[in-house]
């Protein structure tokens, strides 16, 4: 680039440096406003998702996601947890492992085992319906309430309301179950 515009050639040199500057300073803000135009653009970019056993449109955006999408996955997760019988127990804990978060993982694996080893040996089976959930976004909890139903053998054993507690997150539009667990009862009431 070559200025001539000043008759010594230092004020062209100086000339050019401060327009080369500028420049530089207008591309560094380029730079800086595009990325956070696409630091934006990624926390609010919405996936639709419409597989063939889901009659909703289910959607995630950043770390939130529709609330058919959450009962899709509550249905999915309590089937594994609770609907089981002494052939599939173990496996399907093996399932539901895979959705647990990294940092619960050696905890839920060992509990889920000792209670497939229970299943196991006491030839008991259960069944989970799904009466009501509530989702708590702020808190990233869900609350679903249902109708446990446990058999030993063959005879039924148990038939209550259970309330149970699904602490959850996403990470890279990956649903990932940090908890499950009954809520306790009020027993004061």
């Amino acid at each position: 680039m070559n200025l001539d515009i000043f008759l010594q050639k230092s004020s062209n040199i100086f000339a050019e440096n401060r327009l080369l500057k500028f420049v530089v300073l207008v591309l560094g803000i380029a730079v800086v406003i595009n990325t956070v135009g696409l630091f934006r653009a990624l926390n609010s970019q919405r996936v639709i998702l419409v597989p063939p056993t889901i009659n909703s449109r289910i959607s995630l955006s950043g770390d939130k996601a529709s609330d058919e999408y959450l009962k899709e996955f509550t249905r999915y997760i309590m089937g594994l947890a609770l609907t089981y019988n002494p052939v599939n127990a173990r496996s399907q804990f093996s399932e539901l492992l895979a959705i647990y978060d990294p940092a619960e993982f050696q905890a839920s694996r060992k509990e889920l085992y000792e209670l497939a080893d229970k299943i196991e040996n006491t030839k008991a089976s259960s069944a989970f319906y799904i009466h009501a959930m509530v989702n708590d976004s702020e808190k990233h909890r869900l609350e679903v309430t249902g109708a446990k139903r446990t058999y030993l053998v063959d005879q039924k054993a148990e038939d209550t309301i259970k309330v149970y507690l699904m602490d959850y997150r996403f990470e890279n539009g990956k649903f990932i179950l940090k908890r499950l667990s009954e809520k306790p009862e009020n027993k004061g009431a």
